[in-house]
């Protein structure tokens, strides 16, 4: 989706107010979008959900300066698709930006990009993002409409920097709450300025003094890690120079959900661990390699199962444990997804001696049984 530059004249669009895409924008896009439709295709199927509903805590003017939809068009577009194919559900988008004139183009663009179905809903405000938090979790009227009996919730929250939105007001949501968060942790802003920090840092911390970057990942981690959330995973963006700019994190009750996050991250970025900024965009098509996409992947699957092996061995040693105990493991700690653990880590393990399935069920089920560490 997307609005040609050569339209804005006409559609009364300050190009000024408009955001450069940057290089790892568009994969972080399709990253989020990719994992909505599948979040929400699982809801919508779902017997006792009758409402659908995605927020966007800084969703910006709904386009870049090139013109292509941000996350929240794309999940705008996807929510309406879905609309149509599920005229008995409702879907609701509720976009924040404290920037009233990004608001007021996001309007704009909508009205020219998107047919509304009847049974999509948009709701609009124009708040600092921490008031927004704030209004999510205490809000009575809020509260009911996001996460009553028969709604299922997707908080996004994507800030400039590190600097701006409370972990606190996360905290608050996620404890009382039952929904999925996806967060982006900027970990450079914190690397290159926490040392020089007026208070900015400081405060989105709530006075906690990290010792180090691994202490700053792991606080925040412990701060989401509440109320109904269960598991969380972070997949980082670096620069072309190999610095990491970013963690999208990501906070979930459900580890069908989880699930779902590993297959996007396979699809969208090709089992890489981190999306690295291409000093070439296009590519260079003129060398030559030895080895085909599928290869690659091989390649990279045997190196995470053998990480994965090394981890549960090292952490289930002389212990029975159930399937799920090492799925969820392997799926919060590598990169694997669901669909790789039995035949790249488990069955390898049981083939070499390490692991002996305990046979509470039939051979082929892998996934009732427990297992055995020698």
């Amino acid at each position: 989706m997307n609005i040609s530059p050569e339209d804005f004249d006409n559609l009364s669009i300050n190009p000024a107010i408009l955001d450069e895409k940057k290089q790892q924008t568009s994969y972080k896009i399709k990253y989020v979008s990719r994992y909505v439709y599948q979040w929400a295709l699982i809801e919508v199927n779902r017997t006792s959900i009758h409402t659908i509903n995605f927020i966007d805590c800084m969703c910006n003017a709904g386009i870049y300066k090139d013109g292509d939809a941000c996350t929240a068009l794309e999940v705008i577009n996807i929510f309406n698709d879905l609309a149509k194919r599920f005229p008995q559900k409702s879907f609701v988008v509720y976009l924040n930006d404290i920037n009233y004139d990004r608001i007021c183009i996001f309007k704009v663009v909508l009205n020219v990009l998107v047919k509304k179905e009847p049974n999509l809903y948009i709701r609009f405000a124009n708040v600092d993002v921490n008031e927004c938090l704030d209004s999510i979790a205490s809000s009575p009227k809020l509260v009911r409409a996001l996460f009553s009996y028969g709604n299922c919730t997707l908080l996004y929250v994507d800030p400039y920097n590190f600097g701006t939105v409370e972990i606190k007001k996360l905290h608050n949501i996620l404890k009382n709450e039952y929904c999925e968060l996806l967060f982006n942790l900027f970990t450079s802003d914190y690397v290159r300025n926490i040392g020089k920090d007026s208070g900015r840092i400081q405060k989105c911390l709530g006075g906690y003094r990290p010792a180090t970057k691994e202490d700053f990942i792991e606080y925040i981690v412990r701060q989401l890690r509440v109320g109904h959330i269960k598991y969380i995973f972070s997949y980082s963006f670096h620069t072309m120079k190999n610095v990491e700019l970013y963690q999208i994190l990501f906070a979930t009750p459900n580890l069908r959900g989880l699930e779902v996050l590993k297959e996007t991250l396979w699809d969208v970025f090709n089992g890489n661990e981190f999306h690295r900024n291409d000093p070439s965009p296009l590519g260079n098509t003129e060398q030559m390699c030895m080895f085909t996409v599928e290869d690659k992947k091989i390649m990279k699957i045997n190196e995470y199962a053998l990480e994965a092996k090394q981890l549960i061995c090292q952490a289930f040693q002389e212990k029975v444990v159930a399937y799920q105990t090492i799925e969820k493991m392997i799926l919060e700690k590598t990169m694997l997804n669901a669909n790789q653990i039995i035949r790249y880590v488990l069955r390898p393990l049981i083939n070499d001696g390490l692991v002996k399935k305990c046979g509470k069920v039939s051979k082929s089920n892998y996934k009732g049984d427990y297992y055995q560490f020698l």
